[in-house]
């Protein structure tokens, strides 16, 4: 019986991916197509295997049941359906009813209370907003036939745009990167990141940087990129002697960065692609010099830190180089093939303004194909198990994305997409500087709760277009809003990244967590400073982009340098690290037009790098007594 309830639990698996990759050449009708993932997806997550319990599988079967109930009759009655949007039936109301129901259920028991609670408040909202105040959103008010006919018979509500983004778009991205790990490409990755920087004091973390920088343009994902690259990187790191919460916030940093490094870039992107309806091209031109500052000036507080500051415990004796492969045998290996293949031929075909789901079939097809002649080839097993990895987190995904539809068809049937980002910009008198920082706090305050892409869109929802009513260009207010949400991922007191990683060093969360924060300080400058610095976007004559990024990158690295302090602190030394934060935010922020204020930055960084910190700077690191004598 367990057998079989096994093998059912995976066909289910599988049906989720593989329906993916079947709608790309036999798309359907939004409205039945959408509900055939939600049945799949709602199907697979209660089937009674799930829980360990015979009452949890009884409540798994009923689940189970009423999934099928509530996603099969709006497969079956496709047609009719929309022509009773506006005047429902009891059928349809108490379906309906349900189906909000089981989401909110699902939801919680998928990603944890905190998605499931914002859900409830937008509920909540529908029913009862009628007694606000018109300046805390109040509306109109709603029955109840026409709330739940919105949300339920409308392809703006639960079955709205984010189930479509993962239908469309997830799927076969996910796909495409567990395809990549199962053909060498991260073998690759990793080795080639060994090959760089060795086992030395600074090899590992910087490998960390690296390594996620690379598994970044494939997973897009933040804690998948932990688990793939913080598996090696965090024991190699403790061996040489660096303490379990700095190796778990190194590599917590550096992963959370994989959302935002092209071309994959993380799921807020194919929501951004609905939203804004533009080119997924145009998007990761525009996020390429960001995402490498990000990782430039996180190697160089690193290096900084381990080389500068830090107390290093004794490193492992029997740790050495002889197993380290050279740069040319990391080279030599065939995952070489099949990781520059898909990202170069995906990068080709989005450049020339190939369809994306196009684009990632060809790219997908055409690594396969490179790695037939190796022995990473795709076997059937290979293929089995990537199709299996990739049905477990699109069962999630698209049950957070039916939580995502009772937002937004709330924002969207309450008109509070259009009536908030007024309010906001009379609540912040005009002031774009104000209204950037209440954005992005509001970014962070979400993403504690649910995950940063969801956060990303509610937000993009409600404010961007407060934030382009003030100037700012629709894709550059959505690209901060996108950041803003990331940096939730390694903001304590939740820092979903940080939480990976401290449980693979088996180090102090709390701690964790503020030192990613630290070492991951650009995500909360660079928004801002492209936000006011539109060339840092790719906009403008490539001097000027140049020039623009040389400078925001200056600036970054004097506040990275002033976080990196001495243990023992001295009046002088806080003065000049104060002086360097303060200035380097100056330098990097700001318009360029504010030549004032840019001078005023510079003139700050330079009293911070006077003779105290210089040095501070020269002095040589601290190392335990045992390794001093040897």
């Amino acid at each position: 019986m367990e057998q079989g309830q096994r093998w059912v639990r995976q066909a289910l698996l599988l049906s989720v991916p593989l329906y993916g990759i079947y709608n790309y050449w036999y798309p359907g009708a939004p409205l039945p197509e959408r509900a055939v993932l939600a049945l799949l997806a709602v199907t697979a997550f209660f089937f009674p295997t799930r829980s360990p319990t015979a009452v949890g599988k009884a409540f798994d079967c009923l689940h189970l049941l009423l999934g099928i109930i509530v996603f099969g009759y709006i497969i079956l009655n496709a047609r009719e359906l929309p022509y009773r949007e506006g005047i429902p039936n009891s059928t349809d109301i108490t379906i309906g009813f349900i189906g909000i129901y089981l989401i909110l259920v699902a939801v919680k028991s998928s990603l944890g209370y905190g998605l499931a609670v914002v859900a409830g408040v937008f509920l909540l909202y529908l029913f009862l907003g009628q007694h606000l105040p018109v300046w805390l959103g109040g509306h109109r008010g709603f029955s109840l036939e026409r709330i739940i006919s919105f949300l339920y018979l409308n392809d703006s509500g639960i079955l709205g745009f984010a189930l479509s983004a993962c239908l469309k778009y997830m799927a076969l991205f996910l796909i495409l990167g567990k395809i990549l790990q199962q053909v060498g490409a991260m073998d690759f990755v990793i080795g080639l990141s060994r090959a760089l920087f060795g086992s030395g004091r600074t090899g590992p973390p910087l490998m960390a940087v690296l390594s996620s920088a690379m598994v970044g343009t494939v997973s897009g994902s933040t804690m998948g990129n932990v688990y793939i690259s913080g598996n090696m990187t965090i024991p190699l790191m403790r061996r040489t002697g660096i303490r379990r919460e700095l190796a778990a916030a190194i590599e917590a940093a550096a992963s959370s960065g994989g959302q935002i490094m092209p071309p994959v870039m993380g799921f807020a992107v194919f929501f951004m692609i609905v939203l804004l309806d533009v080119a997924y091209a145009d998007i990761i031109v525009a996020a390429l010099i960001p995402a490498l500052l990000y990782f430039l000036v996180l190697g160089l507080a690193v290096w900084l830190r381990i080389t500068r500051t830090e107390v290093l415990e004794e490193r492992d004796p029997t740790l050495t180089d002889e197993d380290r492969p050279s740069v040319g045998k990391a080279l030599l290996h065939p995952g070489i093939l099949t990781f520059f293949c898909a990202l170069g031929i995906l990068v080709y075909l989005l450049a020339n303004r190939h369809p994306l789901q196009t684009s990632v079939m060809i790219a997908m097809a055409s690594c396969i194909a490179v790695s037939l002649p190796w022995n990473i080839r795709l076997t059937p097993r290979k293929l089995l198990d990537a199709l299996l990895d990739s049905g477990r987190e699109l069962i999630d995904v698209a049950i957070a994305c039916l939580a995502l539809g009772i937002i937004a068809g709330s924002v969207l049937l309450t008109g509070l997409g259009t009536k908030l980002p007024a309010l906001m910009i009379e609540w912040s008198s005009g002031n774009l500087p104000l209204l950037l920082v209440c954005s992005f706090l509001a970014c962070i305050v979400l993403g504690l709760g649910i995950p940063s892409s969801l956060a990303y869109v509610l937000v993009a929802l409600l404010i961007s277009h407060a934030i382009v009513e003030l100037g700012v260009a629709l894709l550059d207010a959505h690209l901060f809003v996108f950041y803003a949400a990331l940096a939730a991922m390694i903001t304590p007191p939740v820092a979903l990244a940080a939480y990976a990683a401290a449980s693979i060093a088996h180090s102090n969360y709390w701690t964790t967590g503020w030192l990613a924060a630290a070492l991951g300080m650009p995500k909360y400058l660079v928004p801002f400073a492209f936000v006011f610095r539109p060339q840092l976007l790719m906009r403008g004559e490539a001097l000027e982009i140049l020039a623009v990024s040389l400078l925001t990158f200056a600036g970054l690295a004097a506040v990275s340098l002033g976080l990196t302090g001495q243990q023992r602190l001295t009046f002088a030394t806080v003065f000049a690290r104060a002086c360097l934060v303060l200035g380097g935010i100056l330098l990097a922020v700001p318009p360029l037009d504010s030549f004032g204020i840019s001078a005023a930055g510079a003139g700050l960084c330079a009293v911070g790098l006077l003779n105290p910190l210089l040095a501070f700077l020269r002095s040589k690191p601290k190392r335990p007594d045992r390794e001093a004598r040897s």
